[in-house]
């Protein structure tokens, strides 16, 4: 069994699952389904790969809350879609916006430590006991996944030009392709991962939260037995046959949901930023003007006041003359 592999995410599972002490899947509502039903609510899973799984060393009820905890991830994750999706015209203004900050500053957007993804479903998506167990052993596989020899997981060009472009580094976490360097000036080989990645970013808001290969979708359109079973006959799995592909695949989207919103709100900010420079240039500008009318009234009101005097003293001398 190869480090990193699927069999060693079934078994450090379990390890990490047992040894983590009491038992959580009592407290756990499984809406009264089994694992089969769970399976099925999973509309992104490939033909075989749910099989695949049964035949895992895990207990029934480890396995169900497992499966129980996807269905609720795919739930959790699907109810935002809509966000990404009103983002989806502003795109090309967002991308030249990140390309126009500094290196050094797109770099730390694009950085996440390793253990902020399982913070993540922990928080946001309420994700416990025996799947978040799974994802962590996930999420250590997909930052070796250069190491396991499988193929690109991905289904769709921008989905697999993305996963190629997504890396770990131990001094960053999840990043994006880069030279490598983290103090120089510019970043050419960073500016076109992050192309990659705003090529990829539509998909976050459908319509399917992940599309499964066309090969599939058209066999199983067609209802075609034979087709379902010639589809993916050439992927690498583990030993005993288990994939941990969707898992890989929801993890790289979490990444790509982390980095976008990243940037959603630190291109908000600096809208807003710029909205309150342009408010106040032209609350400057109004200030100014009202300065201007006080000081147009104020020049008018000495000038009426100098005719007044004018007036007075004219008549003072009129009156001095009749006397003489």
């Amino acid at each position: 069994m190869g480090r990193f592999s699927d069999d060693w995410v079934v078994d450090r599972s379990m390890f990490e699952y047992v040894n983590g002490g009491s038992c959580t899947c009592c407290g756990i509502s499984h809406m009264g389904m089994n694992m089969v039903e769970f399976m099925q609510a999973c509309s992104d899973l490939e033909t075989d790969d749910g099989k695949k799984e049964v035949d895992t060393p895990w207990p029934t009820f480890m396995k169900e809350e497992i499966w129980a905890d996807r269905v609720n991830l795919r739930k959790g994750m699907k109810t935002t879609m809509p966000t990404y999706k009103a983002r989806s015209s502003s795109l090309p203004d967002i991308l030249q916006f990140v390309l126009s900050l500094p290196a050094k500053e797109k770099r730390r957007i694009f950085q996440i430590p390793r253990d902020e993804v399982s913070e993540i479903l922990k928080s946001k998506y309420s994700i416990g006991g025996a799947y978040l167990v799974v994802l962590c052993a996930v999420v250590e596989q997909v930052a070796n996944f250069n190491v396991t020899g499988y193929k690109l997981d991905g289904r769709g060009e921008t989905e697999v030009d993305f996963e190629n472009v997504v890396d770990f580094d131990k001094r960053g976490g999840f990043t994006l392709t880069n030279d490598g360097i983290f103090d120089v000036e510019s970043d050419s080989v960073l500016d076109e991962s992050i192309k990659t990645f705003f090529a990829f970013l539509p998909r976050l808001g459908g319509p399917k939260l992940m599309p499964r290969s066309k090969k599939t979708e058209e066999a199983e359109e067609n209802d075609d037995e034979e087709a379902k079973e010639e589809v993916e006959p050439e992927t690498v799995t583990g030993v005993r046959g288990q994939s941990f592909r969707a898992d890989r695949r929801l993890c790289r989207l979490l990444l790509a949901r982390y980095w976008a919103d990243s940037i959603f709100k630190k291109f908000d900010r600096r809208g807003g930023e710029n909205k309150d420079e342009e408010e106040g240039e032209g609350e400057g500008e109004n200030e100014i003007d009202a300065k201007i009318d006080l000081d147009l009234k104020g020049l008018e009101k000495l000038n009426i006041q100098h005719a007044e005097r004018k007036k007075a003293e004219a008549k003072q001398e009129e009156n001095l003359f009749r006397q003489v």
